[in-house]
């Protein structure tokens, strides 16, 4: 399979979680990289982080605020902040949000905001990204969706919604793109630090979930980072949505 050293990556969300696990193993890999998140802090923390494991990698931060109206214009600084030396090959969005809510607590102003984020910006991101992207088969755009997508839970409708919304968007900018390829990794049960602010309250929701998973266990952000690494690599395949959910789907 093709690698990705000396591609130039660009993960928005890079800076905690899924983002950050994605950030490190394609510097890992050779890859150029730069993260972007809406916390100057937690983006310098995490691009020092990534300096003091390989000090040999080229690594970049960026800050960038996803939750205003003027979003397209902040997408568009970064685009052009993160190309200052070379066109992109592969776009990550990874950002998200801890905020499930059942039927009863959804209201208009949290099915806005939650579109706005979970949808309007895939979108926006899309429509900005191909002049940043070196225009070939090997160069990507990659989204995170979630598991509801396909199989949703009672109590999180919302949550269901934005998930297929973004499979069906995945699918139709892989045609507006091309040759860019266009995919979303759809997470199941995952570790990241929205489980919980101390590892203590993370452990005790793994151990919780982890009784009831199919594999007697949940994701870890490493794993699910895998597989945007193939989605960068795998120069045959847009337009998919691959699931890193340990066996949800057929539980």
């Amino acid at each position: 399979m093709p690698s990705i050293a000396g591609h130039s990556v660009l993960v928005i969300g890079g800076s905690s979680g899924i983002g950050a696990a994605v950030a490190k193993l394609a510097a890992e890999q050779g890859a150029l990289v730069s993260i972007a998140s809406s916390n100057p802090t937690r983006v310098a923390n995490a691009v020092a982080s990534l300096k003091s494991s390989l000090p040999d990698a080229h690594i970049k931060g960026f800050t960038i605020d996803l939750s205003t109206p003027d979003v397209e214009t902040h997408l568009e600084t970064l685009l052009t902040e993160a190309t200052s030396e070379q066109k992109l090959d592969h776009i990550i969005l990874t950002a998200g949000r801890a905020d499930m809510r059942s039927l009863a607590e959804t209201n208009r102003a949290y099915l806005l905001d939650d579109t706005h984020l979970r949808l309007v910006v895939p979108t926006l991101l899309a429509k900005l990204a191909p002049p940043f992207l070196t225009p070939r088969y090997t160069s990507s755009l990659s989204f995170c969706g979630g598991r509801l997508a396909a199989r949703p839970m009672k109590g999180w409708p919302a949550a269901a919604i934005h998930a297929a919304g973004l499979d069906g968007l995945t699918r139709a900018l892989a045609l507006d793109l091309a040759p860019l390829r266009v995919n979303v990794v759809h997470p199941g049960a995952t570790e990241t630090e929205l489980w919980g602010a101390t590892a203590e309250e993370r452990r005790a929701r793994v151990e919780f979930v982890a009784q009831t998973a199919l594999l007697g266990k949940v994701g870890s952000a490493e794993e699910v980072g895998e597989a945007f690494v193939y989605l960068m690599r795998d120069s045959n395949l847009t337009g998919a949505s691959v699931h890193s959910s340990g066996g949800s789907l057929v539980q």
